[in-house]
């Protein structure tokens, strides 16, 4: 397949999978290993603090910061 995509496409694919995650639904299992620590953390959370949401856990590919500074996601600071 490699060899019909001009490197064009493939450079634009590149950036598109950078952006937005990995396509296809095999290469999810970040989604589903998220979702795993999202139910554990919220089990064990500090009483009192927000619960987590999935986001909290999923890869940031966009390289936007998640959380402000001086956020510790919802656990008290050290």
């Amino acid at each position: 397949m490699l060899q019909q995509v001009s490197g064009r496409t493939l450079a634009e694919w590149e950036a598109y999978e950078h952006l937005y995650g990995p396509i296809g639904v095999e290469a999810r299992v970040d989604r589903a290993a998220a979702l795993i620590a999202q139910q554990l953390a919220n089990a064990f959370r500090p009483p009192k603090t927000r619960e987590f949401a999935i986001e909290d856990f999923l890869p940031n590919w966009a390289g936007r910061p998640l959380h402000t500074e001086g956020d510790a996601g919802g656990w008290p600071a050290a």
